[in-house]
């Protein structure tokens, strides 16, 4: 297996600011304090709860919607036939 690689014929340059007038060395970090750390604990454990019952309310809001637009369905064959038949038909009456 050979692997290619292609570069693009149009080449566009970008200038940035010169080692002279950009200072690029790193700043030292502070430290965190167990306070912090257990603000930043807390936080992520209320965003993670958040997620969850936005999620639980929009799985709930979709089954509602499905409910209300669909009609309860019969799992039977002979009911699972007709809904193919039905769709057979309108699909064709769409093409004629």
């Amino acid at each position: 297996m050979a692997k290619r690689v292609q570069f693009s014929g149009d080449v566009a340059v970008e200038s940035t600011f010169a080692n002279e007038d950009y200072d690029r060395t790193a700043q030292e970090v502070a430290k965190l304090t167990y306070s912090d750390m257990m603000d930043l604990l807390k936080m992520k454990s209320q965003w993670r709860r958040d997620m969850e019952r936005m999620m639980t309310e929009r799985a709930n809001r979709e089954e509602e919607e499905q409910t209300i637009l669909l009609p309860p369905q019969d799992d039977s064959p002979h009911h699972h036939q007709q809904q193919q038949a039905s769709v057979f038909a309108s699909a064709q009456e769409i093409c004629t």
